[in-house]
């Protein structure tokens, strides 16, 4: 299939997402450690990488229906060019519910880079992204979305400040910094339409 696109991951994207590249540090010279181990330099998106490669399938069958977990798969042709992962949280004091972005990468060739169709690679993840959660509750519900991110991450950080979360200081995880944004604000960062389906 040619253009811009995105699916439900599944058993049979296993092997393709075995060498899904999302972490900078992997392309340049290898940093050794004294006992010549290899150093990522930037060890979060190294723990990303992996999450995708060898969890992110598993983890999706196992807390679908507890979690209502999805792993979305963004491509540009046949080359998975980005990869997201959110489900639900316990519901919110007042009645809101949490949607959780657990994870999400986009290829290390696209990063910062524009796709076949001229989006921005991160733009097309999130609304991708956003889009599906739109599915998974009905309109008049008060949904917020949230994102856990490394304070050292700023290329994530920034992502998602421009498309309309803001950052929070977490209670319970002091290594973390939570984003996040009411769906509607999310949408209309992302340019989606309110009747917006995948």
């Amino acid at each position: 299939m040619d253009g811009v696109y995105w699916s439900f991951g599944t058993k049979s994207d296993r092997v393709e997402l075995r060498s899904f590249d999302c972490c900078p540090g992997d392309a340049g010279p290898p940093v050794r450690r004294p006992d010549g181990s290899r150093v990522c330099p930037e060890p979060w998106s190294h723990e990303v990488q992996t999450y995708f490669r060898q969890h992110a399938i598993s983890d999706t069958n196992r807390f679908s229906a507890s979690n209502d977990q999805r792993l979305l798969l963004l491509r540009d042709g046949r080359t998975i060019v980005g990869a997201l992962v959110h489900g639900t949280q316990p519901p919110l004091p007042g009645g809101a519910f949490e949607r959780r972005v657990e994870y999400y990468a986009l290829r290390t060739a696209v990063q910062g880079r524009r796709l076949s169709n001229g989006e921005y690679a991160s733009h097309a993840l999130l609304r991708a992204g956003v889009q599906d959660m739109m599915t998974r509750h009905d309109p008049g519900e008060r949904i917020y979305v949230t994102a856990l991110v490394r304070p050292e991450n700023h290329a994530s950080r920034r992502c998602l400040e421009r498309y309309g979360w803001s950052e929070s200081k977490p209670l319970d995880l002091p290594d973390l910094l939570v984003y996040a944004a009411p769906l509607a604000r999310a949408r209309t960062a992302l340019g989606i339409p309110t009747a917006a389906t995948p």
